[in-house]
């Protein structure tokens, strides 16, 4: 990484971790929190790529994990390879695609593109958190909880699954107007 790409990630992931904590609002399914933050390392790695965008999304989530749950064990675990991997693969895809290019699209079809792109993103992320949370809570209390109360594979389809609903709606609709932006101030 150059000494630009860890900046941006530091920030990323302060800006991740603080949104985060004050957008939290006390909604969990299992556990998991409802996050509009996922906003902040869409817009680092749709900017900067991946490794920006995931080792943001790392640092951040780790950080506010800390901050509610205070599990770190089960951060480093599971939400951290969930997020670093759903924002990476957001950067990637980005730069393979040339973001420059896809916001020069005409806009229906730009918004489209992103949507496809942050989707694959956040459905290997959600997944991640899903079936990771399952194999954790064979051993392990989840998220407020006190005691081990395994979770079957279903119930982490649904996680997996409100991860995914709770978290697209953000991605899709705040992030596109950022880049939008920031393409016209370039």
């Amino acid at each position: 990484m150059r000494t630009r790409d860890v900046a941006l990630s530091a920030v990323s992931g302060a800006l991740y971790a603080i949104v985060g904590v004050y957008t939290y609002f006390g909604i969990t399914f299992y556990g998991v929190r409802f996050w509009p933050a996922v906003v902040i390392p869409g817009i680092f790695a749709a900017l900067y790529g991946g490794l920006v965008g995931g080792t943001g999304a790392a640092i951040g989530i780790f950080i506010s994990d800390v901050m509610t749950h205070g599990n770190a064990f089960l951060s480093i675990a599971v939400g951290v390879p969930a997020n670093f991997l759903c924002f990476y693969l957001i950067g990637f895809l980005c730069q393979k695609l040339r973001l420059k290019e896809i916001m020069s699209m005409k806009k229906g079809r730009a918004v489209l593109t992103w949507i496809m792109i942050s989707s694959a993103g956040l459905a290997l992320g959600s997944m991640i958190i899903g079936i990771g949370l399952t194999i954790w809570s064979q051993q392990f209390p989840m998220p407020f909880q006190h005691e081990v109360h395994p979770i079957s594979i279903e119930a982490g389809l649904l996680i997996a699954l409100w991860t995914f609903v709770s978290e697209f709606p953000f991605l899709w609709l705040l992030v596109p107007p950022v880049l939008e932006v920031v393409r016209r101030a370039a």
